[in-house]
């Protein structure tokens, strides 16, 4: 298992390395390239979680060292599934993606690395994880989390571009003649996307977490912390969609919405990692239903 590991998170990195090559050089066969080496590890990371479920005989996402290696794969899933959706749907051959492929890819590596800190051993379920809730919950999570990770990056590099071309617009995905799409993307509008795409998740997971919380617990919310920075995660993503809805009729002005988007998407995705990662540092964990074995 650990060698599987760490041959899988040499390719991330070796992803992260030819994803900015890709950025820089513009060659369109750097493009496969990159798709190629992600392809690589997440099928690498694909054994890594089935192997795991086999011997474990449950859903490889109930410790932290399951939830690192699905979390890294799901990841890879979605962004893999972005760069096919541009290629043969929007149908564009060039784009500026390249250096969210390259921090998606970091983010990877990072699950990965952490993988490889955390004990591997395989533990029994605790009594509140047997039940036929843990994958669909789970999933949605994981499916949202990856999807709301490509918004933090696309953040990122929104914000860098303005700093750096003075405010104007980079196009981040440009739909060419003939293509079903007409128009063009800028990272801002890729992060809304991703948003969209990820909240709808976001939204699941939080309600079936309730039903099975009513199940295991008796009560469909118990104000667990892990419920509340759930909430938190959802509360701000919920005020980052409807935003731009009422932005509009406020007296800021029209280039600085943008940047306020964007701002509030680099505070919410630490927000979901801090949920999924760092809850167990709270004094109040002892106390918390939701935080299991190391």
């Amino acid at each position: 298992m650990d060698f599987m590991l760490k041959l899988t998170l040499y390719v991330y990195c070796a992803a992260i390395v030819v994803y900015i090559v890709r950025e820089v050089w513009r060659a369109n066969t750097m493009r496969w390239v990159a798709f190629g080496v992600l392809s690589s590890g997440f099928i690498l990371n694909t054994i890594l979680v089935l192997t795991r479920w086999a011997e474990a005989h449950h859903a490889p996402m109930s410790d932290k060292f399951e939830s690192f290696v699905f979390f890294a794969w799901s990841i890879a899933l979605v962004y893999l599934i972005f760069e096919l959706v541009t290629i043969f749907i929007v149908k564009v051959h060039e784009s500026r993606i390249g250096v969210i492929g390259a921090l998606q890819c970091v983010l990877v590596a990072w699950m990965m690395c952490s993988a490889l800190q955390t004990d591997s051993t395989i533990k029994e379920l605790p009594p509140a994880l047997q039940s036929n809730w843990l994958v669909t919950h789970v999933i949605c999570y994981f499916l949202s989390y990856s999807a709301l990770s490509m918004s933090f990056s696309a953040a990122i590099v929104y914000l860098i571009h303005r700093w750096i071309f003075s405010g104007k617009q980079k196009v981040a995905v440009a739909a060419e003649p003939g293509s079903q799409t007409k128009k063009d993307y800028s990272f801002d509008k890729l992060a809304y996307i991703a948003v969209s795409i990820g909240f709808p998740f976001l939204t699941i997971g939080l309600i079936t977490g309730s039903i099975w919380a009513k199940g295991a617990w008796g009560t469909y919310w118990g104000w667990d912390p892990k419920e509340i920075w759930s909430l938190i995660s959802w509360l701000v993503y919920l005020t980052y969609m409807h935003l731009p809805l009422m932005l509009p009729k406020t007296s800021i002005k029209k280039s600085f919405r943008p940047i306020l988007l964007s701002i509030i998407l680099l505070i919410a995705f630490p927000i979901v990692l801090f949920t999924f990662m760092g809850l167990h540092k709270l004094p109040t964990s002892a106390d918390s239903d939701h935080i299991y074995a190391e």
